[in-house]
């Protein structure tokens, strides 16, 4: 058996014609083409076939009693279970306007009679293709959402593992860096000895930076750990300023925080939102001179409460500018481009206050500074 006749084979068709003989003329002609066929004689008749055996084609009589071809298509189209079946409408009719009709009302093409039988089963098998092919895409559709499902699992276990198995040698390497400090060495090795022990010291540290980041990151993606309380924006905001200013300070940064002309009662998870302006207020710091400026604002809008953090640092570029959300992305900043990092702390930003059901947006130009914007659903007004 030809690929052509085996996929006919498994096609089913539902014929509805009121007219025994033209019923019987098309059933028995796809019959012969290894069809499945399911007759009706009326448009109710139809309508429980088609939502029972849920046919692979319908071919639909337009001139019926009780029920027209027109109002059968519709109640099909209607119901959830025979709206993605095609249906290709048969009458005698040849008027322009009925054949505009059947297209309105969802048929997908149209045969007249008298039957041109090479046409009929041309016209069928075009459309027995097309639904064979919409299933295909869709089962690799499904398959390609399991797969990313399935990789997405695996990715987020292999983090949560990594980070774990990785902080104990960690631990352990940072520990002997103690023991080194009481070795007796001669006194001409004392300074290499120091150069080893802060060398080791720095870079686990940026190891130890890393894997928190990491795990915390794959701990918001999921909304784990997320422990929302109803918090005062205003106290939030000036306890979270105000630990900053001793860094600000020494970097010859002035850092200034204006608080809410009215108290904003906002839904978040104190900690994560706390890691939140850190990572923005660092980030901040980071990249502005000494002599510059980081303002921290917050205001009320609309149902949100916005917080912005505005700086006088170097800028972003604009081609950097979509990316600087995105995870292990790096800014080439110029002079600034040896600031320690993760590659992270943005990334959990977004994260985090989409967690919360808000937004976060970023207007950056070099030279000029960069201006973050968090939105985040406010409780009272």
């Amino acid at each position: 058996m030809s690929d052509q006749a085996e996929t006919q084979t498994r096609a089913s068709i539902l014929v509805v014609d009121d007219n025994h003989a033209n019923l019987r003329l098309l059933a028995d002609l796809l019959l012969t083409h290894g069809y499945a066929v399911h007759e009706a004689m009326s448009g109710p008749a139809a309508l429980e076939i088609a939502r029972t055996l849920q046919p692979d084609l319908i071919l639909l009589d337009i001139a019926m009693p009780i029920m027209d071809g027109y109002q059968v298509c519709q109640a099909l189209k209607a119901d959830p279970r025979t709206c993605d079946i095609p249906i290709i409408f048969i009458s005698a009719l040849t008027e322009t306007e009925d054949i505009v009709r059947g297209f309105e009302v969802g048929g997908v093409d149209y045969i007249t009679r008298p039957f041109r039988f090479r046409e009929v089963l041309a016209r069928v098998a075009s459309q027995i293709t097309l639904v064979r092919q919409r299933r295909e895409i869709e089962a690799l559709r499904r398959q390609d959402r399991q797969t990313f499902e399935s990789l997405s699992r695996m990715k987020d276990e292999f983090i949560r593992m990594a980070t774990h198995d990785l902080r104990n040698p960690l631990n352990v390497i940072l520990g002997y860096t103690t023991v080194l400090e009481h070795i007796a060495v001669a006194e001409e090795h004392r300074p290499l000895m120091d150069e080893a022990r802060q060398a080791i010291r720095s870079n686990v540290e940026k190891m130890r930076r890393l894997v928190t980041d990491m795990l915390e990151l794959a701990q918001m993606e999921t909304g784990e750990h997320l422990r929302p309380v109803a918090v005062s924006l205003g106290d939030f905001l000036a306890e979270a300023v105000g630990s900053f200013h001793r860094l600000a300070e020494q970097r010859e940064i002035a850092l200034t925080y204006i608080p809410p002309a009215q108290d904003l009662v906002v839904l978040v998870d104190p900690d994560a939102m706390t890691r939140v302006m850190d990572n923005l207020l660092v980030n901040a710091l980071n990249y502005t001179r000494p002599g510059g400026r980081v303002t921290v604002r917050a205001r009320g809008w609309d149902g949100w409460a916005l917080i912005v953090v505005a700086d006088t640092g170097i800028g972003v570029p604009p081609e950097d500018l979509p990316h600087l959300f995105d995870a292990f992305y790096r800014v080439n900043r110029g002079h600034a481009s040896d600031v320690d990092g993760s590659g992270l702390g943005l990334s959990i930003v977004k994260t985090i206050v989409e967690r919360h059901g808000g937004h976060v947006r970023v207007h950056s130009k070099v030279g000029v500074g960069s201006v973050f914007r968090i939105s985040l659903p406010r409780l009272s007004a």
